[in-house]
């Protein structure tokens, strides 16, 4: 695979997982049925980590292989600010989209569930905790986690260079000491990030790793290692869906005893995604997906993963109040309406993406017509200044 369409397939699926984050983050839609966190015990949020720091390395270990570190820290603190303020401007707008539904549904899950209690309750607390991130709203919780894991970066990436297994040696020590409890604190609400960086910094740190070795395909098809990796995705899948039904209990049998907890990245959901990974980047026709027409619009929601995370946010935020709402006057329908917002919101993201593509090509073509028109203005100037020149260094005739 070429390394154009490397890039497409990442893109690719990023816009799957924004997609399907879309589905999972509008309760009840009917659609998130047939998301994957219903057919394995890892989820959208593992790829969208993974992704995260495969694309961190996408973007700076060529700068990390010429020892740029000033410029490195430079960018990776830009994208950490600028991340950090798309964080603020959600939760603040989602405030406002459930203060709003509350005062006309008037149910009490509007401000009191998800963390939102102390928003409501005690606002100056509330907002502070907000703006320090020691307090995150249900929903609105994994943006923090990357401003977090943006900083860390550098220091991965520092690693990586040096040593693929030594990054992630300490990647790996790093996790343990997060099951063994180092955290980060909430405030003022008690209890630690939901979203435990020192363990989901493991799964970022493997996704930059992926990176690099692909830049350099290095990573190898084993037949062994891809039938165990499928054998590992169908008993997932058969304990989560309680064997298609035909063994109730089952699901609850398996998540009593495996370690799927997913505030520190449990063990059977890490097992899971990396299998996961290997099976869709070792199958030949899932990657030629990301080539077709279809595969060329969740492209373009990869390309603009940010705005379009934080417009998809947004979308399932009004969905989530307005169903709340909607429970205190309707006691039927709600399931049907939820399942043609989510469609309708998940058109309003290839919607949305393709005007940013189209806004990009507009300010590129305006930057180029500008540039254009200073050279023009600027070329009969050009002309006599060098046609002068060419006259004072002419050779002398005798």
């Amino acid at each position: 695979m070429t390394e154009s369409h490397r890039v497409e397939a990442v893109d690719f699926w990023r816009g799957v997982v924004l997609v399907a984050i879309l589905c999972d983050h509008v309760p009840g839609n009917m659609i998130d049925k047939a998301t994957p966190r219903n057919f394995g015990l890892s989820d959208s949020a593992e790829a969208f980590v993974f992704l995260s720091g495969f694309s961190i390395a996408l973007a700076f270990y060529r700068r990390a292989r010429r020892s740029d570190w000033p410029g490195v820290a430079r960018r990776c603190l830009g994208r950490a600010l600028r991340i950090y303020g798309v964080h603020l401007g959600l939760t603040l707008s989602a405030i406002a989209v459930f203060a709003a539904a509350y005062a006309f549904g008037a149910a009490p899950s509007l401000i009191e569930a998800d963390g939102r209690a102390f928003v409501f309750h005690d606002p100056a607390h509330g907002v502070l905790g907000v703006a320090m991130l020691t307090l995150q709203l249900g929903y609105f919780n994994i943006l923090p986690l990357y401003v977090v894991l943006v900083l860390f970066s550098p220091t991965i990436l520092a690693l990586a260079r040096a040593n693929i297994a030594l990054a992630l040696a300490v990647s790996v020590a790093i996790y343990a000491a997060a099951r063994l409890g180092l955290a980060l604190p909430n405030w003022p609400e008690p209890g630690t990030w939901f979203f435990n960086p020192f363990a989901w910094q493991l799964i970022f740190t493997i996704g930059m790793a992926a990176c690099v070795l692909w830049r350099k395909a290095t990573i190898a098809y084993s037949r062994i290692f891809y039938a165990v990796s499928l054998a590992c995705l169908v008993l997932a899948a058969a304990a989560v869906t309680d064997a298609a039904g035909l063994a109730p209990g089952l699901r609850d049998a398996a998540f009593a005893r495996l370690d799927v907890f997913k505030q520190t990245l449990g063990l059977g959901r890490l097992v899971h995604f990396l299998a996961l990974a290997y099976v869709i980047a070792m199958t030949p026709g899932l990657s030629a997906a990301s080539r077709t027409s279809l595969g060329g619009e969740f492209q373009r929601l990869g390309r603009h993963s940010l705005a379009v995370f934080a417009f998809g946010s947004q979308l399932a935020c009004v969905g989530q109040a307005a169903l709340a709402a909607g429970q205190t006057h309707f006691s039927t329908g709600l399931p049907i309406v939820g399942l043609l917002y989510t469609a309708f919101a998940i058109i309003g993201l290839f919607l949305f993406a393709r005007y940013l593509e189209w806004n990009d090509s507009t300010a590129n073509r305006r930057r180029l017509d500008s540039a254009g028109q200073i050279i023009s203005a600027r070329l009969p100037a050009f002309w006599r200044a060098s046609h002068s020149l060419s006259r004072l260094l002419r050779p002398v005739r005798r």
